[in-house]
């Protein structure tokens, strides 16, 4: 009985092994900590599990902090308030770690932003729809 054939390496685009998908954004974020208040130009990535911004200025690992992803200009007053604390912080920038569930607004907002930029997969052949093309 023959062995079966090796399967060949493809082109297709690497799924990410992450939890939560990241979706790249660029609102403002304002971090409050016991001690400050810092204000971001804008967030490079944000998923249902946390976010990643700028790395400077740079906040040190383990701290608390409450987040504010402003999702469009201030005055509308939409945006995603948040817990959590820092995970990461390096030159790729400051990530942080949601440690608490969104309060039903923030969660209904994320969830939404993070939906549109989401590929879809259709169930029945169980493909991405999104990796199309």
């Amino acid at each position: 009985m023959a062995a079966p054939p090796e399967a060949e390496p493809t082109m297709s685009t690497p799924k990410q092994s992450r939890a939560f998908p990241r979706i790249p954004i660029g609102y403002r974020v304002k971090v409050v900590t016991d001690d400050q208040i810092i204000a971001y130009a804008s967030a490079r990535n944000v998923s249902m599990g946390g976010l990643l911004f700028e790395p400077t200025p740079a906040l040190p690992v383990g701290r608390s902090c409450g987040i504010a992803i402003f999702l469009m200009n201030q005055e509308t007053g939409k945006r995603i308030v948040a817990r959590g604390i820092v995970v990461r912080s390096d030159s790729h920038g400051t990530a942080i770690q949601f440690t608490k569930a969104l309060e039903n607004d923030s969660r209904t907002f994320l969830e939404a932003l993070v939906h549109s930029h989401t590929p879809e997969e259709d169930p029945a052949l169980g493909t991405d729809m999104g990796a199309c093309g």
